[in-house]
Parts: C-alpha cells; sequence; structure tokens
C-alpha cells in the first residue's frame, strides 16, 4: 500500500511497483485517513507512507495503522531526512524509512527487506537509529518526550493525563516504557536520564 497525497508520486510508485515484478501495489491513498480504511480492507503487508500529509501525519499513522493490521510493516517514505522525524517514526513502530531522493532500487530494496522481517534506514541516514521500539537503546518517542516533560515540570499523572487528552492509565502504561528505554529505576530517574540525553528540557 503507498500512501501519499502527491497524485504524480503515486502513479509514480505503481509504475515502479509493478515493474519491479515481485511487489504488489494492493491500494494506494492520498491520506493517513483514507490509508486506515484501505489497511483494514486489504491487510498489506508493507504500507508505505509520506511523512507529511494532510490532516494525519504518516508519523501519527503507525500505531493506529498497527492497531487495524497488526501484520502490516510502516516504511516512511520522506523528501526530508530529518533525525527528529526519523526518531519519532521509528519510536511509533516504523521497521524502514527511504529518502524520496534516493534511487528506485533503495526504494525496492527497503519493500523487500521490511517484508522479510528486517529494519532498512536509507544509506543517507543513520543505520544505528533503527531499532526495536521496545529495547532499552531505542530513541524516545514525542508522546513519551512529551509526558516526561510534564511530569518534570511537577504534574501529577492525573494532570498530565488531562494536558495530553489521553487516559492516566495509558500515561502511566506510556511512563512505564519510558521508563524502560531509558534503563531507569523509576519516573524521577528517567526524568533525570531524559534530561542528560536533551529529549526533553
Amino acid at each position: 500500500m503507498a500512501v501519499d497525497d502527491h497524485p504524480c508520486v503515486l502513479e509514480g510508485l505503481s509504475v515502479v511497483l509493478r515493474d519491479a515484478g515481485d511487489i504488489d501495489l494492493v491500494a494506494s491513498a492520498p491520506s493517513a485517513e483514507h490509508a486506515l480504511e484501505s489497511a483494514r480492507a486489504h491487510r498489506p503487508d508493507v504500507a508505505l507512507l509520506d511523512t507529511r500529509l494532510p490532516g494525519m501525519s504518516g508519523v501519527d499513522a503507525i500505531e493506529p495503522l498497527a492497531e487495524i493490521s497488526p501484520d502490516t510493516t510502516a516504511v516512511m517514505y520522506s523528501a526530508f531526512g530529518d533525525r527528529r522525524v526519523l526518531t519519532d517514526a521509528i519510536g511509533a513502530g516504523a521497521r524502514g524509512y527511504v529518502m524520496k531522493s534516493s534511487p528506485v532500487s533503495d526504494l525496492l530494496r527497503a519493500i523487500r527487506a521490511v517484508a522479510s522481517g528486517q529494519p532498512y534506514v536509507d544509506p543517507a541516514l543513520s543505520p544505528t537509529l533503527l531499532m526495536d521500539p521496545g529495547s532499552p537503546e531505542a530513541p524516545l518517542p514525542e508522546r513519551e518526550r512529551e509526558i516526561l516533560q510534564l511530569l518534570a515540570e511537577g504534574l501529577r499523572t492525573e494532570e498530565v493525563a488531562a494536558r495530553v487528552g489521553l487516559s492516566a492509565e495509558t500515561v502511566k502504561a506510556d511512563t512505564k516504557r519510558a521508563i524502560h528505554r531509558l534503563e531507569a529505576t523509576g519516573r524521577v530517574h528517567a526524568v533525570a536520564n531524559a534530561l542528560r540525553r536533551s529529549y526533553i528540557t
């Protein structure tokens, strides 16, 4: 499945993937919202997502996509090599990141790699950033950074939940994940580690 808000890009991807011979484009979508509907209907093995889309971004679509179609693997296809976007995408669960400026062969290599269970980061970017998002060394996703930032400012769990629009239980779960990623012994230690690594200020 390919997701991009530019019709010419979708058309080009259709041609490229068809010519590849071993990759079937089961659906294309102009937005993340349409992509989620398509994923529910088609259950693609790989979703090629533009990072910047109207409405929900490609990065924000990764988690709901995984909920709708757990066997679908997300690959970001972006014109931007921003480290923060890459970190957020990997933290959200993407297993591949390809630059639109890269050769078509790199795109096909990325799709085949993630379809077979292997991670892929564009050679122009740092491959060390692509790792299991549940590992202690994984980058801290944006939501967990936001929660730790608010905890660092002295807010209680219930106050954080109200501020970010989540339930207190979800905030507690995200906090536990952040503690694990940061190899901390508790919330205070996690905040200290996040400050030291410049994840929060």
